[in-house]
């Protein structure tokens, strides 16, 4: 199996660093919104759709944003099970890919802090010049790339837009749910915990 996994909120338990810049941001504008309102948002869409819908300042805003969380990326660390996960099935024959909107030095600097960088093959980021998600390109230049079967591939992601990416590209597709936020969410497999991937596959 091939495994295209999303980075944010799915193997590393980011959320918390980001919506802790993200209301500093507010603070620093003036902006008054409310925290679960925003971890919403970012959750069911993304930060990117929270600025439009919002209309919140551009670029001060995402600038101001990414300093903040750049600061407190130190704190970003993976979930409790990821690691395990990633080893398991890379035992089984399956090989990890990330599709990530972070920078892609930003991911594999995480990665080789935590020992993980050997589990990936490669990454697509921000700074890879593809469409972002759920457009399929930087998938199917994984699949093109690497030469992977469809039936054999699998994205994993705890967003909608992750999932809608995977169904574009023709992939089957696996939907982290942490927040049982209720969402018209299509795809393959549903599972709580990473641990249940092993279960799965």
């Amino acid at each position: 199996m091939n495994y295209i996994w999303d980075f944010d909120g799915t193997l590393y338990d980011t959320y918390p660093i980001m919506l802790k810049a993200l209301m500093k941001t507010f603070e620093e504008l003036g902006i008054k919104k409310g925290e679960r309102d925003v971890y919403r948002k970012i959750k069911t869409e993304s930060i990117r759709q929270m600025i439009i819908d919002w209309q919140l300042p551009v670029p001060n805003f995402d600038q101001m944003y990414h300093t903040f969380e750049a600061q407190q990326n130190k704190d970003s660390f993976p979930f409790e099970e990821t690691k395990a996960t990633l080893e398991k099935l890379q035992e089984k024959g399956g090989q990890h890919f990330i599709l990530t909107h972070r920078t892609v030095d930003s991911t594999w600097n995480l990665l080789k802090r935590d020992g993980l960088d050997s589990l990936i093959v490669d990454i697509i980021g921000s700074d890879s010049n593809f469409p972002r998600k759920p457009n399929p390109a930087a998938i199917d230049h994984f699949m093109n790339n690497y030469q992977l079967d469809p039936n054999q591939t699998l994205m994993i992601g705890d967003r909608k837009l992750d999932i809608e990416a995977g169904n574009n590209a023709g992939v089957q597709t696996v939907f982290f749910d942490l927040d049982y936020f209720k969402q018209d969410i299509r795809a393959t497999y549903f599972i709580n915990n990473l641990k249940e991937m092993v279960q799965i596959f």
